[in-house]
């Protein structure tokens, strides 16, 4: 098979567009809103167009929309408001709120507003994740693992992340190094949760420190450490890489897009947290941002639109229903590679992630 890419499959990293939504069914909102207006940091397709229409038009609320792409630097951004937020929601990771709630820069959710949290799957209004303190703290959105992409005419399926560093694929590979540093240290027999290094952080040094100066050892494999996912989208279309740590996103709209390859979790395992919503401490808009994520919970082909716009999975009930047979096959993992994700533990990764981030500039200065 030849796949031949556009200049927007390249450019844009094989976006696709939440079309089926100008068709979804009203918003759940008793009148219009009077006046006012929403500010929201957001991920690229998490709010698609559809959907801003729909809710513009029947709630009266404009939406003011700032896209993010990286948790560190919202978090900057955050800091530097000293406690006068410019938005009323941003986008957090599920593995990464904790610095966001313990900065006080978030509100707890108030379920009392919040009439469709029965909309999101059981799964994952009740997991861990989402709380912290005896609080709830965000809106879960979408489902994120992290796995390996290969491309399937140059590597047979691969069961091991042994492949990435086989010295038959060497520059071939990437990956960005943080989110790889804690597979890595599962495929080294260590603990990359850091769950079990709670009460030794001697050990958890250790581990990361082996695992470091591994990755420094085997830096010849790597073609490029990326950052963005529209990077790894492009090198494996141009041919640069052959292999990858890759997001479940980006994968499957590679797959969907026609491009040979495939997205697995090999046996040592893969990492999974989630992207939701959340509202920032002392909104202005308070009220309006709980109109917009009753809003957005009311409907499954409002996760319909999601996934296709990002290719990642949705926490909303009913949305697999809505979608095409080639998106769940692009989408899906066996209940086996399921049960080899580690979700990303809450409470250890304020001291696991400052470690990993220290590494991973000791890998790129190496």
């Amino acid at each position: 098979m030849t796949f031949k890419p556009t200049r927007r499959t390249v450019l844009t990293g094989m976006g696709i567009a939440g079309v089926a939504g100008l068709c979804a069914p009203g918003l759940i909102r008793p009148a219009r809103a009077a006046s006012g207006e929403l500010n929201i940091w957001a991920y690229d397709g998490f709010i698609t167009d559809a959907f801003r229409k729909r809710f513009e038009d029947e709630t009266g609320i404009r939406l003011n929309i700032r896209t993010v792409t990286d948790q560190g630097e919202q978090f900057n951004l955050m800091a530097a408001e000293d406690g006068k937020f410019s938005a009323d929601i941003v986008t957090c990771a599920g593995h990464r709120f904790y610095q966001f709630i313990d900065a006080g820069f978030l509100a707890p959710i108030d379920r009392a507003k919040l009439g469709n949290w029965n909309r999101i799957e059981d799964e994952y209004a009740s997991a861990s994740w989402v709380s912290r303190s005896g609080e709830q703290w965000g809106v879960p959105l979408v489902v994120v693992s992290t796995g390996l992409l290969y491309n399937t005419e140059e590597i047979e399926a691969p069961e091991s992340w042994d492949v990435m560093f086989n010295e038959a694929n060497a520059g071939r590979t990437a990956y960005q190094i943080q989110d790889f540093f804690q597979i890595a240290m599962n495929y080294l027999g260590y603990d990359g949760s850091a769950a079990s290094y709670m009460n030794t952080p001697d050990v958890a040094q250790r581990a990361v420190d082996a695992t470091r100066d591994f990755l420094i050892e085997h830096k010849h494999m790597v073609r490029r450490y990326y950052e963005a996912a529209t990077e790894i989208q492009q090198m494996m279309v141009t041919g640069d890489v052959a292999l990858a740590q890759a997001g479940s996103g980006p994968s499957s709209q590679l797959i969907i897009d026609g491009f040979p390859a495939a997205y697995t979790i090999p046996r040592e395992g893969g990492l999974a947290y989630a992207y939701g919503f959340n509202i920032t401490k002392d909104a202005a808009n308070m009220e309006n941002a709980y109109t917009f994520l009753n809003a957005l919970l009311a409907d499954a082909e409002n996760g319909a639109e999601i996934v296709r716009s990002t290719g990642l999975s949705s926490t909303i009930k009913g949305t697999e229903a809505l979608l095409t047979d080639q998106e769940k096959e692009a989408l899906a993992l066996s209940a086996e590679e399921r049960s080899r994700l580690s979700w990303v533990d809450v409470e250890t990764a304020p001291f696991i992630f400052d470690l990993i981030d220290k590494a991973a500039e000791e890998i790129r200065a190496a």
